[in-house]
């Protein structure tokens, strides 16, 4: 996929002046209500503004928690929370200084960093496990890409994280992308029909929609995509520009969060956990039992083989982005793994 497909797929632009500067943008994703009340941060506080990568759900529980219970008034931060259309509008908006924090998968931030000059970094890995998988009857199970060679598989969205995911894991086995036909079959249940119906041999599906076929008692087979293309999910970034600037912000949102996960992971803590989300988005925690079933599986995605949250697993990185130049997803070969990532805040914290 080139460049300026990956770009328009995303939902951003790149506009180039006359000195031959690259700037990367999108649209201002419209929100909403954005905000709710929280325990109260001292007079000095730091205003911070936090952009999801796809409105409010249940997946930035940490962030809601650590609203409601006070742990970025702890740290001397009154966090307002955005929710963004996209992991590109965050990306986006956390450039052009409309948000201190931003989160989004490796797959989205480092083609963009190395390719098109966005000037961010991630400071701590949220998700330590993929939330896709590509799901297949049981009686027919996909396990390997050589299995969907030939074949139709359903992606969430046309040019997005997923296909790219998809792609890689055929590279990562010496496998031809091309020779996979791509459908978009969406992220809720109503993807199954399109495997019902035959249309499709496997369609991605992430961690939510997951949590809906547990529900009704549906069986799929799930490979995780991290079997075969391991690529950080979803993670904390800044700009570039604020790792000094904002050091200690930074560290304190980082700390806050972190206490929001392990908030999280306690079942006693469930009511609370979906009254944070609620004032957010009433409709994500209506169907308490369902809304469970996703809170259950954060600490799954999200924990650490170490049982720790926010820690950056190094190893995977430096594979994703060799594994993202193999597979063109992204062009540069040059840059080195510091330019993406860095451990320094989750080591303060």
């Amino acid at each position: 996929m080139d460049r300026r497909s990956f770009l328009r797929n995303s939902g951003l632009f790149a506009i180039t002046t006359a000195a031959g500067s690259t700037f990367v943008m999108a649209c201002a994703p419209s929100t909403g209500n954005d905000s709710a009340n929280q325990a109260a941060a001292g007079p000095n506080a730091k205003d911070a503004t936090f952009i999801t990568p796809f409105q409010h759900i249940i997946n930035y529980a940490d962030i809601y928690v650590a609203i409601q219970e006070g742990y970025f008034a702890e740290e001397g931060l009154n966090v307002d929370v955005v929710g963004g259309s996209g992991t590109a509008s965050s990306v986006s908006q956390v450039s052009a200084n409309q948000g201190l924090v931003g989160k989004a998968a490796a797959i989205n931030t480092c083609p963009l960093i190395a390719d098109t000059g966005a000037t961010i970094i991630t400071v701590a890995q949220g998700d330590q496990k993929s939330q896709y998988s590509v799901a297949s009857t049981p009686d027919n199970p996909l396990t390997h890409p050589e299995q969907w060679q030939g074949k139709t598989i359903g992606v969430i969205s046309k040019g997005g994280s997923t296909e790219l995911l998809l792609d890689a894991m055929s590279v990562a086995v010496g496998l031809d992308p091309n020779k996979v036909k791509k459908v978009v079959t969406g992220a809720d249940v109503g993807s199954l029909e399109f495997l019902n119906r035959g249309e499709v041999d496997g369609f991605i599906t992430y961690i939510g929609s997951e949590s809906a076929f547990k529900q009704r008692e549906i069986e799929l087979n799930y490979l995780n995509t991290d079997e075969f293309a391991k690529m950080p999910g979803d993670s904390y970034f800044v700009k570039t520009a604020d790792v000094e600037k904002e050091a200690e912000a930074i560290t304190g949102f980082l700390r806050a969060s972190r206490k929001g996960y392990q908030f999280v992971e306690k079942p006693e803590n469930l009511e609370k956990v979906l009254s944070a989300v609620g004032a957010f988005n009433k409709v994500e925690v209506q169907d308490e039992e369902l809304a469970k079933l996703k809170v259950d599986a954060q600490p799954v995605i999200c924990r650490s083989a170490a049982g720790e949250y926010l820690t950056i697993d190094m190893p995977a990185w430096e594979s994703a982005v060799e594994l993202m130049r193999k597979s063109g997803i992204m062009k540069d070969t040059s840059r080195p793994i510091e330019d993406f990532v860095t451990t320094q805040f989750v080591e303060q914290i």
